[in-house]
């Protein structure tokens, strides 16, 4: 190497690496506008049909590459559906591979959910009769195949599910879709120089560099002045998330994944696990663009570290730039009101169940996923206490029913912090009341475990007879 030291070449290759992601920096800053995913709003009986496919999709926004989608889309359309309606719903699978699709968060019996008993072989069909009988909720539809549903979903096959009743459209919510109550699917990919989609199924998580919001990077999305509604969902495979507004405006969370807060309750960083799904307003009526961020603002050496493969955290970490638009309405203006959250309290737990989730090894209390053995028989229509703790955080996920988190890291819940959910971030010990109210059987059991659908592929979850 002559006279050209090593302290040299490392600090050229720095400077080189620096002046790309600059580059790259520069780049980014043209934004793009947010794609919403189409609306298939459902009327009563009405059929509907949801093909999984390949598909031609660009990641990058230059070149197009294969993945996989529902009806022509990388993920699938918003399917929204009204309380007591039901729906006649066609999964296709045109891929050439056996899927297997879950509504979580739907509460139905287990013979129609779907999940891992409910296979579709290549080039067939299966035509389940879907009821509604919950309240409002934000669901959302992904692969839940047996030991392939992380590389699935990863794929494309995910998309949301919006169930409304007559309470949540009296309440001083927005709810025009697409317009102030906008759908926000976050997922964290790694693509190669062909802007290619890369997995890694060796280790038990997966960390994609760059985060993608309704499969696009980098957008902003004009909506109007006044509160906007975001229903954010976490779609990726491992990462949790921790949001927050680049001007430390709090957000206004009003509802989990199954139900309504007592009232919206004011939090400057929002967790969202691995599954999990959130409502939130944000107060744009001083008609500022205020920038959504996954972590703090982060500068290019930040990036950097994360380019160099020198760290986990994403590249870019914007979610979403809003900008509003024209002038504020009386309407506008008003206090956000919610509907009631039908808690149900107290509730009177008749059993108590203790889970420890091992992370390092894929287990469930020192066993791995069989598909031949039931875990767990509750009885319908009670209410058990599940005690989690697990050797790493993770998340936690149950099908076919719903819970309250009781206690949280030592914490116990106030009235005002309770929701109805299915998804809970367990680090310490972590309480739930859980509510059975729908049945399963030995044939179509519900499914319990991580949240992290790599770490589910691999074992570390198990079977719920509900009867």
């Amino acid at each position: 190497m002559g006279n050209f030291s090593r302290r040299q070449f490392l600090q050229s290759s720095l400077a080189v690496a620096v002046s790309s992601s600059l580059s790259r920096y520069a780049m980014a800053e043209d934004k793009v506008p947010l794609w919403i995913p189409p609306l298939t709003a459902v009327g009563r009986g009405s059929p509907i049909l949801l093909n999984a496919l390949n598909i031609k999709k660009s990641f990058n926004g230059k070149q197009k590459v294969d993945a996989w989608g529902f009806n022509d889309f990388y993920l699938g359309p918003t399917i929204k559906m009204k309380q007591n309606d039901f729906l006649r719903l066609t999964y296709r699978n045109s891929l050439s591979e056996t899927i297997a699709i879950n509504i979580q968060g739907l509460q139905a019996n287990g013979e129609i959910s779907g999940s891992i008993n409910r296979n579709i072989a290549p080039q067939t069909s299966w035509s389940p009769i879907i009821p509604i009988k919950q309240s409002a909720s934000t669901c959302w539809y992904h692969s839940d195949t047996i030991g392939r549903s992380a590389y699935q979903s990863y794929r494309g096959l995910v998309g949301m599910w919006i169930i409304e009743d007559e309470e949540s459209k009296k309440g001083l919510i927005p709810n025009k879709y697409g317009e102030n109550d906008i759908p926000l699917i976050l997922q964290d990919l790694s693509l190669n120089y062909e802007g290619q989609q890369l997995f890694n199924l060796d280790k038990n998580q997966f960390l994609g560099k760059q985060l993608f919001v309704n499969g696009q990077r980098n957008c902003f999305v004009n909506v109007p002045r006044g509160f906007v509604r975001l229903r954010l969902l976490n779609a990726s495979v491992s990462r949790p998330y921790y949001l927050a507004l680049d001007n430390q405006q709090p957000l206004l969370k009003i509802a989990s994944g199954l139900g309504f807060l007592p009232k919206p309750q004011e939090i400057t960083t929002l967790p969202l696990v691995p599954g999990e799904r959130v409502e939130v307003l944000v107060n744009l009526t001083q008609g500022q663009t205020v920038r959504l961020l996954a972590g703090k603002d982060r500068g290019i050496f930040d990036q950097l570290r994360s380019i160099l493969g020198l760290s986990d955290d994403l590249e870019n970490n914007l979610v979403l730039e809003l900008r509003p638009q024209g002038l504020a309405s009386a309407f506008a203006q008003q206090k956000p009101t919610l509907p009631d959250a039908n808690l149900g309290l107290p509730l009177t737990p008749v059993k108590e169940r203790t889970f420890v989730l091992n992370t390092q090894d894929a287990m469930i209390n020192q066993r791995r996923f069989d598909p031949r053995r039931i875990d767990i028989v509750a009885k319908l229509d009670t209410v058990e206490r599940w005690i989690l703790s697990a050797d790493q955080p993770t998340g936690f996920q149950l099908q076919g029913a719903k819970f309250l988190i009781e206690q949280q890291n030592g914490k116990r819940s106030t009235k005002d912090d309770l929701s109805w959910t299915d998804t809970v971030w367990v680090e310490g010990e972590t309480r739930i009341l859980v509510k059975f109210e729908n049945q399963s059987s030995n044939s179509y059991p519900f499914i319990f475990g991580a949240s992290n659908l790599l770490l589910a592929d691999k074992g570390c979850m198990g079977l719920l007879v509900v009867q």
